[in-house]
């Protein structure tokens, strides 16, 4: 429930400064358009097309958030604790090795909890 509330402030937020460019419902999930946010809270699942990694799909940042969603419902309000500060934190490290050597940092998705979230949204990198 608190990735619920927090996604909903979020969404009004995002749509306030015009940082939503579509939204689709599938059951009770809203998967949210942005230019550049990639984020999975509770129900409101938000993702951006300049995230995608692989050319045979046209969408695995949506399918990588949706994977998220998928642990947070298998681990509940555990969730920001084991996936969101983990996840974060590899946002951080990835910004920071983007600025000391201007690359992307290859690794991002090789760990935890972003491989399992690739393997539960169904992105293969490998097609």
């Amino acid at each position: 429930m608190p990735q619920t509330v927090i996604g909903l402030l979020l969404h009004v937020i995002l749509k306030y400064k015009k940082q939503v460019t579509g939204v689709e419902k599938e059951s009770h999930l809203r998967f949210i358009e942005t230019p550049k946010l990639g984020v999975s809270l509770g129900w409101f699942i938000f993702w951006a097309p300049s995230g995608n990694r692989f050319p045979h799909y046209t969408n695995d940042c949506r399918m990588h958030e949706y994977g998220h969603s998928k642990q947070s419902v298998m681990l509940g309000p555990l969730y920001l604790l084991l996936v969101g500060i983990p996840s974060v934190s590899r946002v951080i490290y990835s910004r920071w090795y983007f600025k000391k050597y201007g690359l992307r940092w290859k690794n991002y998705f090789a760990g935890f909890p972003e491989n399992w979230a690739d393997k539960l949204g169904g992105v293969i990198a490998d097609k």
